[in-house]
Parts: structure tokens; sequence; C-alpha cells
């Protein structure tokens, strides 16, 4: 079935200027042209979004669906059937809010495997999901309430294994230390260095990439040394670091919201409150550099669910373009998924992942929290104004 989306403002993605008066011809799940919106043939099933500002759905490239900002070792206490709701309630909030690709990079009980089953069977709303299974962390280390302790080489092969099992997207490996867990310190080298090769050697040879959780410290090195194919976090870097990423084909995925609303939550515990704050003090000049020496750069909300309005800020802070940021939040999280042939812009032949804002996100990036329409792979998910 074909349908015509008449846009007010049609934000592509590919770093265009915003146009008017443009139509996105949709053919099942595939966006097939973009028209003249009065080249619209009489009587075609229309969506007029004329008032709005259309553009491709966001994607986050980090994030968990078990986990709000708050006390996370007590959230992955809950039963199974609890966090399986949660997962539920949170998938579809986060696609209500324009993001229609999310890359998770850890749950407990194998939860993503079978919300990703669930939203690809149609049972429940959500985005399109990457997955990664249970992160895997040194015993007692970061979130080691979340996910598989391995020690050893050894543990660290069978531990990726398991995970493959899963059929995981992706592997996450807790390569530092982190910010939630008490007692943790965020640039601590958590594994060996075998250990760390072991894992990106075991994904690799197996088809898939690995995903580091990496506030700072020594195991960057080690990590874009082995062949790591993301850090996330980063909020510690040193300028040396970051030259470090920029010089490597290795992504850099910025998180920066979460830690602002940890300060503020009335849920975070005190040590989490206490590491934000001291990390937050440095994140500006972690992204000034990122920007200045050229890192690939995706960004993802945590668990601060659905709020990429502040990402997106976030990086027009350090000294990207609006447009620019536009773009770090669809098309090249879309690259770093190894997506960007099927989503992160609007163009002939992708998917049609199309949403709507109320007002102008170039003028001012808090609109991307305005979406009134959600399309994903062609259905619409969500309409205020239907």
């Amino acid at each position: 079935m074909t349908k015509y989306v008449i846009c007010g403002t049609l934000i592509d993605a590919t770093g265009a200027e915003p146009a008017k008066g443009k139509a996105i011809v949709v053919d099942d799940d595939k966006i097939k042209s973009i028209i003249e919106a009065k080249e619209v043939p009489s009587g075609a099933e229309v969506i007029d979004l004329s008032d709005r500002t259309v553009m491709p759905g966001l994607i986050d490239s980090h994030e968990h669906l078990i986990v709000d900002i708050g006390d996370e070792e007590a959230q992955c206490s809950e039963t199974v059937p609890y966090l399986a709701m949660k997962a539920m309630w949170n998938a579809k909030a986060i696609l209500r809010a324009g993001i229609t690709t999310m890359r998770d990079v850890g749950e407990r009980y194998f939860i993503d495997v079978d919300a990703k089953r669930c939203i690809e069977a149609g049972l429940i709303q959500g985005p399109r999901l990457l997955i990664s299974g249970h992160p895997i962390i040194r015993t007692g280390g970061h979130a080691h309430f979340l996910g598989r302790e391995a020690d050893g080489v050894g543990d660290m092969r069978k531990a990726v294994r398991e995970q493959l099992k899963r059929g995981v997207d992706l592997i996450k490996i807790m390569a530092s230390g982190g910010m939630s867990t008490k007692g943790s310190l965020p640039d601590s080298q958590e594994f060996s260095d075998e250990e760390i090769i072991a894992c990106v050697d075991e994904a690799r040879r197996n088809g898939r990439k690995v995903a580091a959780h990496l506030h700072g410290g020594p195991a960057l090195k080690v990590c874009i040394d082995a062949g790591v194919h993301s850090v996330e976090h980063g909020i510690l870097y040193t300028e040396e670091d970051v030259k470090l990423v920029a010089g490597s084909d290795t992504w850099l995925v910025f998180t920066t919201g979460v830690g602002q609303a940890a300060m503020e939550s009335p849920n975070a515990p005190p040590h989490f409150v206490a590491k934000a704050s001291a990390a937050q003090a440095k994140s500006l000049n972690v992204r000034k550099w990122a920007k200045q020496y050229g890192a690939k750069i995706a960004v993802g909300t945590d668990t601060y669910h659905g709020r990429m309005d502040v990402e997106a800020k976030a990086l027009v802070e350090a000294g990207w373009t609006p447009m620019e940021a536009i773009q770090i939040c669809t098309i090249k999280g879309a690259e770093l998924c190894g997506l960007e042939d099927k989503v992160g812009t609007l163009e002939t032949g992708k998917l049609a992942d199309i949403i709507a804002l109320d007002g102008d996100p170039i003028a001012d990036l808090g609109n991307l929290r305005n979406v009134t329409f959600v399309m994903k792979g062609g259905k619409i998910e969500f309409d205020e104004i239907a």
C-alpha cells in the first residue's frame, strides 16, 4: 500500500538544507521516492504533516531497557516478570520519543533477547533493537549485578560464546569501572589485557563487534589496540586519549545526559551522585576535543530514556552545529550500528522510519522532545493528531 507523507519542513539528515513543499512516498516498509507535494496524485492515501517538521527516526546508540536513573543494583534485583514488564513499558516510551532504532548494551536475564522477539513479532511496541545480552564483567566489577561475571581468558571466551548462543548482535564488555556501582573506580582497568584481547578475538571470529564501557584510564589503549568497535561514555578521557580514539577506527559513544540527570535525581545513591558530579566537570572538554580531532561520534541516553534532545544540545555546546548534532542522532548512529544502508536518513530505498515534530529542531534542539508522529518501517506507531 502506497502512502504519501506531506511534509511541512523536511530534514532528511543527509546534510542537505531543510526543504519545504516535499512529500515522502512510502511503499510498504520503504521509501519509494521523495517528490514535490504538489505532485501527490488526487485520491491518494495522504498523511498530512504539513504543519510539522519531518525527519528520520532517531537512533539511540546506548540504552538499557530494565534500568532507570537511580539505584541500579536495587532495580536489577527485581523479579524476572517485573523486569520484563518494565522493559516493555520503557520500549514503548522510547519509541514514542521518536527513537526508531536502539542499541541495547546489556540487560539481565537476556530480557533484550525476548524484547526484540516480541517487538519483531508485533506483540509489543518498541524500537528496532540491536542487542548484546549480558554485559561481560569481571567478578565484583562494575555492574556485577547486571551481567555475566568472567575471570581469565578461557572464561572470557566462554562468556562471549554464551551471548552468541542467544543470538546477540554485539558483545558488551565492562572494560573500566563505573559511576553507579558502589566502590568501583571509573578509570580503573577491570580486565587484564589478555582478557580484553580474547573477548575481541572471540567476537570477531564469530562475526560480532565489541562495545566497551570505558570511562577512562589505561583500558582505553588496550581496547583500541585489540580492535574494540566502540568505547562508551568517555567522560574522563584526556586530550591524548581523545587523539588516540580519533586516530583509530573506534567509535566514541557519548552519554552526557545520564550523568546530569543522576546528579539531580532523588533516587540516585550518594556514591553515584558524587562520582557523576566529579566527572561532569570534565565532560565538556572531552566533547570539545572529540570535535576538534574528528573522532567518530554517536550518542545514547543510557538510562535517561528518550532524551536525545539532551545529547544533541551537549554536542552543540561543544562546537557541532545543530544539523551536525541531528546527523549524529540519526545517520551517524546508523553507521555505528552497521545499518546506514537501511536507516538514518530519509532517502529512496531506505526503511520508512519517519518522525514529525512540532517546532524547528535546527532553531531549538529542545524541539526533539516534541514528537507528535512516529512511523517505523512504514507502520504508523503513534500519531497525536489522528
